[in-house]
């Protein structure tokens, strides 16, 4: 990680929230709990900037320097809108074809999701505030600076996110193992959400109970799942034959 990305320190991160910054989110020490601190998180949650309480461990193995108890990641883009993208696509006529990454936290696959969502045309991806892999120099190196190009939508809850969705007219695909459906045999042609979920735990059951519909896809190897960001690929790359 590069230490532009970071930002260290009570004062620090005050200057930067007052310069405009583009801040990501806020990891603070669980055993700081002073007024001085107080007063930091009341002025981060006021810019709608995401804060974790963490151990000082953690804190640690973000940056050997000193860091006070407080570590910011800065944001190498600016966030859009979900409703404001999926608007934009309605204007010029179009079917919006979004990608809801919920918990895939490895930059590495997130920048490749990334790369191949620019590639194929998809419209763009949304995130969580939290549990979702940090923007920034190694995810924007592994998406090939498609993340400094292609819209991303952070989203403080995945869930109202998908509500606000279906809403407004977007059907929402789920990847999972356990589908009928293979990637092939859904109808790609309607506005829609792709949702991927984290590699270990998958789509989080919650986000999965609002799917419309469930699609998987096909395999014929003994190993039983793919890595995220080349499932990510195949699907968005079915939605552009389609469309």
């Amino acid at each position: 990680m590069e230490k532009k990305d970071l930002i260290l320190g009570k004062n620090a991160l005050k200057e930067a929230i007052a310069a405009e910054i583009n801040i990501q989110k806020v990891f603070i020490s669980e055993t700081l709990d002073n007024e001085d601190t107080k007063w930091l998180l009341k002025l981060a949650r006021a810019h709608k900037i995401p804060i974790l309480r963490v151990s000082k461990f953690k804190l640690d193995k973000l940056s050997k320097q000193n860091h006070q108890g407080v570590i910011a990641f800065t944001s190498a883009i600016d966030f859009y809108q979900t409703s404001a993208v999926v608007d934009h696509m309605f204007s010029k006529g179009l079917n919006p074809c979004l990608c809801m990454c919920d918990g895939i936290t490895d930059v590495r696959n997130f920048g490749a999701i990334g790369r191949s969502a620019e590639i194929f045309g998809i419209h763009g991806l949304i995130i969580g505030q939290k549990n979702s892999a940090p923007i920034n120099s190694e995810s924007i190196k592994a998406s090939a600076g498609a993340l400094l190009t292609l819209p991303v939508s952070r989203e403080k809850n995945l869930l109202q996110c998908i509500r606000q969705l279906k809403s407004m007219g977007l059907v929402i695909l789920c990847a999972s193992e356990k589908a009928e459906k293979t990637i092939r045999e859904m109808d790609l042609k309607r506005s829609l959400c792709f949702v991927l979920g984290s590699e270990g735990t998958g789509i989080s059951e919650e986000i999965l109970s609002q799917a419309d519909e469930l699609f998987k896809i096909p395999q014929v190897g003994k190993i039983e799942s793919l890595n995220v960001s080349v499932a990510a690929g195949i699907s968005f790359y079915e939605w552009m034959m389609q469309n």
